[in-house]
């Protein structure tokens, strides 16, 4: 394994040989050396922060961002994803008091000090840890999910989401996720998590999309504002949506270190969160 460090307080990447595939799910509980327990998906629905990756139109980076984080004294950041045939990490620590929302480029790749970059290519999939350490708390609250870009990989690597974009998105520039946390409170119990698909554009997002999980009553997405309900089919468990929806936005400002620290204004677009109802 190399490992190469940038400087302490930025994301560092880790290049790891070549990798398999599907990774297999966590427990619920994880004790580390230093003794330090850590609950895995334990946190509430209603405490988690809503996060999602971003892409950029040069495909070079993407946005982390993260919605009511602030609830927490410290947050870390752990993120690994396929590129070709190699895993490649970028850990980061949010910097503290935490801005709500928080907003960070990460770089797809690594700069040298200098300033040269070099960009993965061929991505496909990855799964997102997030830390969160609550004042009064002794424990340390993970939050575990995946994403996959649309054009590398349709589906998420637990195997349980599938979005199959039409021809008229099939080139897009995407992202699937698992968002932990939802960007406002929903009535109701939910099942399995909330699922954002993430753009560069406001363009119509179309293709279908399937969801392997049973038990479900309704389904809802997000527009920006509100929830709306949300038609679908099921068949043996699995329920697909079709979807022709319009992201909506929210404006950001990133840093982009693969340009020497320059500043970016740009509208990040999400479809949803979709939420599924017991």
């Amino acid at each position: 394994m190399k490992i190469k460090r940038l400087l302490p307080i930025f994301i560092f990447a880790i290049l790891l040989s070549a990798c398999g595939g599907k990774k297999t799910a966590s427990t619920d509980t994880e004790t580390p050396t230093s003794g330090t327990k850590l609950l895995v998906n334990e946190l509430a629905l209603s405490e988690r922060p809503f996060t999602v990756l971003v892409p950029h139109s040069t495909n070079k980076l993407f946005t982390f961002v993260a919605i009511n984080a602030d609830k927490s004294k410290s947050a870390a950041l752990d993120l690994e994803y396929q590129s070709g045939d190699l895993l490649k990490g970028i850990k980061s620590t949010l910097e503290t008091p935490i801005a709500n929302p928080y907003m960070k480029a990460i770089i797809l790749g690594s700069c040298s000090t200098g300033g040269k970059c070099s960009f993965d290519t061929d991505l496909k999939s990855g799964t997102m840890k997030f830390k969160l350490n609550f004042s009064g708390q002794n424990v340390t609250h993970v939050l575990k999910g995946d994403f996959a870009f649309v054009t590398g990989q349709n589906n998420l690597p637990d195997g349980k989401v599938i979005f199959t974009p039409s021809k008229a998105t099939a080139k897009d520039n995407l992202i699937l996720l698992n968002s932990f946390g939802l960007p406002k409170a929903v009535d109701g119990e939910t099942l399995l998590y909330p699922v954002v698909i993430s753009s560069v554009s406001n363009k119509n997002i179309v293709g279908s999309l399937s969801i392997n999980q049973s038990g479900v009553t309704s389904a809802s997405i997000y527009d920006g504002q509100s929830y709306k309900n949300l038609k679908y089919t099921e068949k043996d468990g699995v329920l697909t949506f079709s979807i022709n929806n319009k992201p909506w936005s929210m404006k950001a400002e990133i840093t982009r270190d693969d340009e020497k620290g320059s500043k970016e204004s740009l509208d990040l677009y999400l479809l949803g969160p979709i939420v599924l109802y017991k």
